[in-house]
C-alpha cells in the first residue's frame, strides 16, 4: 500500500483464509435500534442477535478486520458500532447496503506478516466477485464479472491511508485479505443470486491505518459478508407484486430484505422495489399499472394503526381507473406481508388519490390446482391417480387406439379436467382430446416434450423445432392449424429442451435443458398479444447454477418449481457435504432465493407436484412414488403422473 505517493516506515501484511466466519457481516442499514435478543413469532421475521461489540485498544489489523465483520451483523443505528472499526473518513462513506456475500462459516485462518520494508506482491485489489448472469449470457451458460464500489487497485488502497488533503501522514498502514468461498450474493436491490461451487474465489481487501495507536479500516469495498446461517436468521425473503396482462393474477417478485420486527424500513424498501417494476426477464410478461416518473414524494411510507399511506409523485395522477385499482391491489398484497399493515391508502403530493371501488379487479395469488394427478396405466389408459385407487378417465377411449398404435406416455390435463394431452412414446405426436368429446387431434414434431396447460387452455409443448402452444377450444371449431401458435424463442437455438412447464398464472415457464449435454435451468416470461394468444418467450433468467444432470421440472407454487436432477458436490444451499452429488433427486428451487434438497427416490424419471413440495409425486418405471414424511411409498402403478397443468 502507499500514503500520499510514498511508501510508509511500517508496512504490514495479513492474509487470513477464510472458509466462513461464524458471527459475520449481516445487512444493509435498514433496522430500528433494538438491542439483546429479539425473539419474534411471524414466520417473515426472525430472531436477532444484534449486541455486536466495538473495538478494543491493542488489537492487530486481523482482529480488528474479524472484529468489523463480526459487528456488521449488527445493523441497528445504521451499522454504529461496525462503523466505529472504520477510519474517520471512512464512517460515513461505507455503504452496507450495496450488497451481500453469503457464504458458510469460519473453518482455517492463516496469516502472514511481512518483514519490515518487504515489498507487497504485485497483484491487484478488489476483484470482482463471478455470479451467474442472467438474459443472453445466462442461457449461454456465461458469466458476468462486475466489481464493488473500492480502491481499484493496490496503488489506490494504499493512497486511501494518506490524509484528506493528499498529503503523506507517515502512518502505519497493513492490509488485511479475506477469501471467502461465496454461495451466494443480494444485490442493492434485495436479489438473490447463487454462486456456482467452481467459481473462483475472489478476495476482499481491507486496508488499514494507525490511528493514536489504534488500527482502524481506511479502505474497504461498499456492501457486507455474512454467514449462511447469520443469512438465514436476519434475511427474509419478500414477494413484490405485478398484475399479468389480463389483471386477473399478482405474480410475485422475490426480494431479500433484512427483517426486523416492526422494522420502519421495510414498508419503503417493498414500495420502491415495486415502483421500479419487474426484473427485465418478467417485464415484457407482466402490465405496468405505475405510469412512467412515478416515485415517492416522500422518503418514506408511514404506517399508523394498521394503516400504510404511500405518497406518489404527480405522474400517478396519469393512470386510468383500472390501473389505479391495480396499483392498489398490488400495494396491499406487497405490503400486507407485514403483520404491521391491515391496509394500504394512496396519496398524490398528499393529496388522496382517487381510486374507483366499483369494478375493482380481484386478482389471485399463487393460484392452486384441484382434481388428482392423471396417469397412464399398465393397459395405456389415461387413469386419475387415487388414494383408493386409479379411475380410468371416461370418454377417452380413442386414446386406448393411439396407445395401441404409438404407446402414449407424458399425460397432461387442463385445470378444468375437462382436457387432456399426451405424446407418441417416440416423442414425435402430441395428441389433444376433450373427455366425450371429438376424436383426437394431433401435431407432429420431434424429441416433444411432456405437454403442459396453461390457465388461458393453451397445452404446451417444446421440440427440435421450437415452442409451440395450441388453444384446446379452438382445436374442435378451427382445425389444429389455427388453433396452434408458433411461439418465439431464438434463444433456444442450438439446445435441447428435456422438459417445460408453464405457470399456474401463465406468465412464466420453466424449461430444464442441456447445451452439449451440460444441463441448466431457465425461467422466462410469456408475452402474448392483446387477445391472449402467446407470441414469444423473453430472453431468460438462469436457476441453479450448480447442476450435474437434469430429469424434470415442475411448479410447485408461484414462486418456487421443483428440479429432479443432481447437483455439485457441496452445492449451495444444499444444507451440507452429506447431500449426495451421485443420485438424481427432486430439488425445491424459490425463485430469487434459497435451493433445498428433498429425498432421493430410487429410479425417478420425473416429477409433479399439486400445491406444495409435501404433494410432490415422483414417476418411475414401476409407477408412481408419493411423499410420506420424510421419505416415500409407493402410491400407483401408473406411470408418468401429472396434476392439472
Amino acid at each position: 500500500m502507499r500514503a500520499g505517493g510514498r511508501r510508509t516506515p511500517a508496512l504490514i501484511l495479513a492474509l487470513v483464509t477464510v472458509l466462513g466466519l461464524t458471527s459475520c457481516a449481516t445487512i444493509p442499514d435498514h433496522g430500528p435500534v433494538i438491542s439483546g435478543n429479539v425473539v419474534n413469532d411471524d414466520p417473515l421475521e426472525g430472531v436477532f442477535q444484534l449486541a455486536p461489540e466495538g473495538p478494543k485498544n491493542g488489537q492487530s489489523p486481523i482482529e480488528v478486520v474479524r472484529g468489523f465483520l463480526a459487528a456488521s451483523a449488527g445493523y441497528s443505528d445504521d451499522h454504529a458500532v461496525a462503523r466505529s472499526f472504520l477510519s474517520p473518513e471512512r464512517r460515513l462513506e461505507w455503504r452496507p447496503d450495496a450488497s451481500a456475500t453469503v457464504f458458510r462459516s469460519l473453518d482455517t485462518l492463516s496469516t502472514r506478516q511481512l518483514a519490515k520494508g518487504e515489498e507487497i506482491p504485485a497483484t491487484a485489489g478488489p476483484t470482482p466477485t463471478s455470479t451467474a448472469a442472467p438474459g443472453a449470457e445466462a442461457a449461454a451458460g456465461g458469466v458476468t464479472a462486475t466489481a464493488a464500489p473500492g480502491p481499484s487497485t493496490r496503488a489506490d488502497a494504499e493512497a486511501g491511508a494518506a490524509g484528506a488533503d493528499g498529503s503523506d501522514t507517515n502512518q502505519d498502514v497493513a492490509e488485511v485479505v479475506v477469501r471467502a468461498p461465496a454461495i451466494a450474493t443480494v444485490d442493492g436491490d434485495g436479489r438473490y443470486g447463487v454462486v456456482a461451487p467452481e467459481t473462483k474465489t475472489e478476495p476482499h481487501y481491507f486496508g488499514l491505518v494507525l490511528i493514536d495507536g489504534d488500527w482502524r479500516i481506511n479502505s474497504l469495498d461498499d456492501g457486507i459478508l455474512i454467514t449462511r446461517n447469520d443469512f438465514n436468521v436476519t434475511f427474509k425473503p419478500y414477494s413484490v407484486y405485478f398484475p399479468d396482462a389480463a389483471g386477473e393474477h399478482l405474480v410475485p417478485d422475490t426480494h431479500w430484505f433484512p427483517s426486523a420486527p416492526g422494522s420502519p424500513e421495510l414498508p419503503t424498501a417493498l414500495t420502491r422495489a415495486l415502483l421500479e417494476g419487474p426484473p427485465a426477464w418478467l417485464a415484457d410478461a407482466v402490465a405496468t399499472s405505475v405510469p412512467v416518473g412515478t416515485e415517492m414524494a416522500v422518503s418514506a411510507v408511514v404506517v399508523e394503526n394498521g394503516v400504510a399511506t404511500v405518497d406518489l409523485t404527480s405522474p400517478a395522477r396519469l393512470a386510468n381507473d383500472r390501473e389505479r385499482q391495480l396499483l392498489l391491489a398490488q400495494l396491499e398484497t406487497t405490503l400486507r406481508q407485514l403483520r404491521t399493515i391491515s391496509s394500504v391508502r394512496v396519496t398524490v403530493d398528499r393529496v388522496t388519490y382517487n381510486i374507483p371501488e366499483e369494478s375493482a379487479p380481484d386478482p389471485v395469488v399463487n393460484p392452486s390446482v384441484s382434481g388428482s394427478a392423471v396417469g397412464i396405466d399398465s393397459k395405456g389408459r389415461v387413469v386419475r391417480i387415487g388414494v383408493d385407487g386409479d379411475e380410468v378417465v371416461k370418454g377417452l377411449d380413442a386414446f386406448d387406439q393411439l396407445d395401441r398404435t404409438y404407446g402414449l406416455i407424458s399425460p397432461a390435463v387442463s385445470y378444468d379436467g375437462t382436457w387432456f394431452a399426451a405424446i407418441s412414446a417416440d416423442a414425435s405426436r402430441l395428441f389433444v382430446a376433450e373427455a366425450e368429446g371429438d376424436d383426437p387431434v394431433q401435431l407432429t414434431g420431434t424429441d416433444l416434450t411432456a405437454p403442459s396447460f396453461d390457465p388461458t387452455g393453451w397445452v404446451w409443448v417444446a421440440g427440435a423445432s421450437g415452442v409451440q402452444a395450441v388453444e384446446v377450444s379452438q382445436v374442435a371449431s378451427s382445425g389444429i392449424e389455427e388453433a396452434q401458435a408458433e411461439v418465439e424463442a431464438d434463444w433456444l437455438d442450438g439446445y435441447v429442451v428435456q422438459a417445460m412447464r408453464v405457470s399456474r398464472d401463465g406468465t412464466r415457464a420453466v424449461l430444464a435443458i442441456t447445451d452439449g449435454g451440460e444441463p441448466h435451468i431457465f425461467l422466462t416470461g410469456i408475452v402474448r398479444d392483446e387477445n391472449g394468444r402467446p407470441v414469444r418467450l423473453t430472453q431468460p433468467t438462469g436457476l441453479v447454477p450448480d447442476l450435474v444432470s437434469v430429469r424434470d421440472v415442475a411448479w410447485v407454487d408461484d414462486d418456487h418449481v421443483a428440479v429432479l436432477g443432481r447437483r455439485a458436490a457441496g452445492a449451495a444451499n444444499a444444507g451440507d457435504e452429506a447431500i449426495s452429488s451421485s443420485v438424481d433427486r427432486p430439488w425445491v428451487v424459490q425463485i430469487g432465493g434459497t435451493i433445498q434438497p428433498i429425498v432421493a427416490v430410487a429410479g425417478a424419471k420425473t416429477i409433479a407436484v399439486g400445491n406444495g413440495s409435501s404433494t410432490m409425486v415422483a414417476g418411475t418405471s414401476k409407477g408412481t412414488q408419493g411423499r410420506s414424511g420424510p421419505s416415500w411409498a409407493g402410491i400407483s402403478t401408473a406411470r408418468w403422473p401429472a396434476f392439472p397443468g
